[in-house]
Parts: C-alpha cells; structure tokens; sequence
C-alpha cells in the first residue's frame, strides 16, 4: 500500500471499521440471545450449538479497541485545534447522551407506572433513587449493585457505556499534554497493568465481575486501540508494517490459536485465565485484524468486512447494543409468558423476532432522531 493512500485512509472514513462495528455488535447480540439465556441447554446438539458462541461476549472487546483507534485518531488529527475540547464533548455529547438518557428516562417512567404490576417475567421492578446518579453519572461498572428482574436486562449492557465514558474524559487530556514519545509510553504502561488490576480484581471480587466491567482492567483495549492510531499516522511505521507483513500474519495467527483455546477450554469472561491473558489476547487479536483491514484493502478480510450488510448492521449498533437484551427479553415475556430460551422452534422463532425487531427500531432511531444529532454535533469544528 502506498504511503498517499495510507494517509489518505488514515485522514478520512474507513468501510471496512464500520463493517468490523456491525461484526462486533452482531457477536454479543448472538452470544446473549443464543449461549447466554437463562435455561442453556445441558446436553445435544442444543448444547454444542450454544457452545459456538460462547465467546461473543469478546465483540465488546472488540468494541472497545475499534473506539480507542477512532476517538484515538480524532485525537491526533485535532491535537492543535484552538477548540479541542469544546468540540470533541460537544459531538460526543450528541453521539451518546441523548438516547443514553432517554432509554434510562423510559424504565424509570414504567417503573412508577401500571407497567410496574405487569405479571413476571415482564414486570418492571422500581429501582431504589440512589441508582438515578449512578446511572447518569457513568459510574455504574464502579458501584457494586442489584438490579432484579427485568432492570438487568435494561440496564445490563450498559455498563460498557460507562467504560467509553470514561476513556472520554481521560484521553482526551492524555493526547493533548502528552509528547508522541510520552504518549506511546503511557499507553504501553497502560497496556502492561491492565492485567495487573484483572488479577487482582479477580481475587478481590467474589463474583470475578470486577475484571469484566471496571475502566482499570479494560483499558488495555482502548490503549492498543489508541497506540494503533498513532503508528498508523506515523509514516515509518507503516512502512515497518508493510514490509514486515509475513511477521504480522505470523503473530496474528498465534493470536488467533490463543482466540480459539479460550473460546474452546475457557470461554468465561470471569475465570483466572481471562483475567491473566485471555482479554489481552482477545485486545491484541482483535487490534491485529483491524490493522489487516487497514493494510491491506484489496484482501479478502477487508473485502469481507466491507460487505453491506456488516456496514448496515455497523451504522446503527449504538441503538442495538443498548436495547437488544430488552428486546429479548420482552418477545418472549408477551409472547410466550417465558423467560429468554431456543430450546422449542416457537422459542427460537421468537429469538429471531427479537433480533429483526431490535434491528428494525435502531433503523428508525438512526434515521428519525440519531443521525439528526449527529448532523448537528458536527456542524462543531476543529
């Protein structure tokens, strides 16, 4: 690849990440509706299905590395902006917040309503007011607390939310004070304690829920996505890269084998092996097959990832991702009076229901209320 169509890319909008977007919300969205249901089957060919995707909780992780080398990269380019910060919490301000708040806004409203006394699976349990900050505060992957009945299928995704709106409050000030050289130093530290705070968390926290969802040991992901972004605005590394492409795959195929143990012999986002390289090795991967998309634009991978309909499902993720488990969870409590379940072809078609309609009602956000905002965010420049 030559280096003006390497700059090029690297300036303006990339497909194939939105493919890689719509790739990485389509793997949680089938990790919760088929492996993750509360009444997993025990045995068959049911089981070995589930057991197929019993990693794609990881199309977070991916999330989170694809998020530091985009913010990362708007970062970088704007470094110098006279209105550096004003204009990136602004366009972040309409990207998130609005259907953020408005989806909290909505359970809050049925709780304190008839909804409340709707017969269980679906009823609607008021949550104690101390949580209203929690939630509006970002900080509800660092409060330990309950969320009973359908509140946890509400408000269960969103603490990775939490995890992004923290990365946004502290990179920002890390690009812009920071040296490239310091920059580089502080995301490779970054990268090297993560594990640490994993560790750590795992046998601090009785659950092992702390390693999965706290900024501290999740933030490798957003560093090497971040560290990506650098090396790909540094001409001399992309040339390193292009000449070193037979290395690169080498890596990335013994990443990939490290990809396959966990999602063979330890697919748990909450065991020891997870905390001690398994989501390193998932963040390294998943930054290795970003930057084959990016290195190489006329292979298979990156044609794959520009495929239409990864690019469709990629553009209105952000609504997906909040409401999918809701969604879920509320076709089979109307429709079948059941908790979330495939074990029947009435169960399973009511999982496919789910999943056309949580795509159906983020299409008409993207065009009715998502794409306005972000239209006006952007009127904001550098």
């Amino acid at each position: 690849m030559t280096g003006q169509k390497v700059g090029a890319a690297a300036a303006g909008r990339i497909p194939e990440l939105d493919g890689i977007r719509g790739m990485a919300v389509t793997m949680v969205i089938v990790y919760h509706y088929i492996s993750a249901v509360p009444r997993p089957a025990s045995s068959g060919f049911l089981h070995y299905f589930q057991a197929c995707f019993r990693i794609g909780w990881c199309g977070v992780d991916l999330f989170f590395v694809l998020s530091g080398f985009l913010i990362g990269g708007i970062l970088l380019d704007a470094k110098g902006s006279p209105s550096y910060f004003r204009t990136f919490y602004i366009r972040r301000f309409h990207r998130i917040l609005p259907i953020y708040y408005l989806w909290i806004g909505i359970y809050f409203l049925m709780a304190f309503s008839s909804f409340r006394h709707l017969p269980a699976p679906l009823e609607i349990a008021p949550l104690r007011w101390t949580l209203v900050p929690v939630f509006v505060f970002f900080i509800q992957n660092l409060v330990p607390k309950q969320l009973p009945g359908f509140s946890a299928r509400w408000f269960g995704p969103l603490w990775s939310l939490a995890v992004e709106e923290q990365f946004y409050l502290t990179m920002p000030a890390v690009v812009r004070f920071l040296s490239k050289r310091w920059l580089g130093i502080f995301l490779c530290l970054t990268i090297l304690c993560a594990p640490v705070a994993r560790v750590a968390a795992y046998f601090l926290s009785p659950t092992h829920t702390v390693q999965l969802v706290a900024t501290p040991c999740r933030a490798d992901d957003l560093a090497m996505g971040v560290l990506l972004a650098v090396a790909w605005r540094d001409q001399r590394w992309r040339e390193r890269i292009h000449n070193h492409r037979k290395l690169f795959r080498t890596i990335l195929l013994g990443l990939l084998i490290g990809v396959l143990y966990l999602a063979v012999w330890s697919p748990s986002p909450y065991g020891l092996t997870a905390a001690v390289w398994g989501y390193s090795c998932l963040g390294a991967f998943f930054t290795g097959i970003l930057l084959l998309a990016l290195v190489a634009p006329g292979g298979a991978w990156a044609a794959f990832c520009r495929w239409g309909v990864w690019g469709n499902i990629g553009k209105v993720s952000y609504c997906m991702y909040v409401i999918h488990l809701a969604v879920d969870g509320f076709c089979h409590a109307f429709l079948l009076s059941s908790v979330e379940d495939i074990s029947t072809p009435r169960s399973f078609a009511v999982t496919l229901l789910a999943a056309g309609l949580t795509w159906g009602i983020a299409r008409i956000s993207w065009r009715f209320f998502e794409a306005p905002l972000v239209r006006r965010g952007h009127a904001y420049r550098y």
